[in-house]
């Protein structure tokens, strides 16, 4: 009696603190609300073997409670799956309707207490529970984080489960196994399938929270481009695998201090993000755009040509005043802009240094203009 007590304790406990240990990521940290459907896996998981431990105090109630462990069973697999699917920003519809499907199934051989419901309700607790790790085992080859490593542990956890609803038939009266072999199954698996799932949902959403961080850590929270160290490091990851030519653009806007100063930082905020959208639209899928702080952007246009990198400048530039209708300003916002091509042996920060020197450059010239030094291959 008290091996069975054991095991189901130390589930719960376990999967106490997974699911706290979720509930609070997702709290303190912002992570994605996949995380409170894995919490709610584990409270669930928590509260079908505390059900069980009762059923075994009482046993007048065991088998309302081994009812009532069956239902969690389900949920708590059902809940991890569809953890794993809004994860990767998949519909879970078909596990509600599955999971409905099995609760029903279950209440009905409790209702009905067929020749023996507990092993109709064992195999189909195991068969419900099976399909929903094999739902998060095929997710597509695409689904966010799930490796191949992690494909095959899930595998070989859906696989017991699948042992356990074959010895639950195995039990039935007059099987080939006894009630006590089944138990052994269950307190030899149960616990570890657990835990490793436990470590494997927290595991998985580390490594999301430390994506966020560098995340952050890269981007510019206001208009949302590569900030100056993201600008950088993207860019010279991707000279080094692509080795591609391209050049770099120093642009700000024109008089942005008497923008915030007339109509305030919340208007600057706007006219900001309104013209790193601007920047953003006009890039290709190898370009980089960036905020290099205050009103100055840098964005890096991956081409050898120089003759179209200017055209598409220029449309830039003449395009800026026709972003803000709406703003009521003395004068016209405008742009502008300093182009240089990158030489192969020059770091980012030397090639900027020269497009900042060209963008200035364009500022004496009476602002809204662009500056060019393209060198011999222009």
């Amino acid at each position: 009696m008290l091996s069975p007590i054991a095991t189901s304790l130390s589930i719960v406990s376990v999967s106490l603190f997974f699911g706290m240990a979720l509930l609070s990521a997702w709290r303190r940290f912002g992570v994605q609300f996949y995380a409170v459907f894995w919490a709610l896996s584990f409270i669930l998981s928590a509260a079908g073997h505390g059900v069980r431990v009762l059923g075994v105090i009482w046993p007048e109630y065991q088998s309302a409670m081994a009812m009532l462990a069956c239902q969690a069973s389900i949920g708590s697999f059902a809940l991890l799956a569809i953890g794993f699917r809004s994860r990767a920003n998949l519909d879970h519809r078909l596990i509600s309707v599955f999971w409905a499907l099995s609760a029903v199934a279950i209440l009905v051989f409790w209702s009905a207490q067929p020749f023996d419901w507990r092993m109709a309700s064992r195999v189909t607790t195991s068969a419900a529970d099976a399909l929903f790790v094999g739902m998060i085992v095929f997710l597509p080859r695409h689904a966010k984080g799930v490796s191949p490593s992690i494909r095959i542990a899930l595998a070989l956890f859906g696989l017991y489960i699948l042992s356990v609803g074959i010895a639950a038939w195995m039990v039935r009266p007059g099987g080939e196994i006894n009630e006590a072999s089944f138990i052994i199954l269950l307190s030899l698996g149960t616990p570890t399938g657990m835990m490793a799932t436990g470590i494997l949902t927290l595991f998985i959403l580390a490594a999301d929270l430390a994506a966020e961080l560098q995340k952050k850590a890269q981007y510019d929270y206001l208009s949302t481009l590569l900030n100056r160290r993201g600008f950088e490091e993207r860019l010279a990851a991707q000279r080094v695998a692509a080795k591609e030519a391209g050049f770099i653009v120093a642009t700000d806007l024109d008089r942005f201090k008497s923008i915030n100063d007339s109509l305030g930082h919340a208007t600057g905020d706007e006219v900001i993000r309104r013209f790193a959208r601007h920047l953003q639209d006009a890039a290709g899928p190898r370009d980089l755009v960036g905020r290099m702080g205050g009103e100055e952007f840098a964005f890096f246009i991956a081409s050898s040509d120089g003759r179209n990198v200017l055209e598409r400048v220029e449309r830039l530039r003449t395009s800026v005043p026709a972003l803000y209708p709406d703003i009521d300003l003395r004068a016209p916002v405008t742009a502008s802009f300093g182009v240089v091509r990158l030489k192969p042996e020059e770091s980012f920060q030397q090639a900027y240094a020269r497009a900042d020197a060209a963008l200035y450059a364009s500022k004496n010239a009476g602002r809204n203009t662009t500056v060019a030094d393209l060198g011999e291959a222009a």
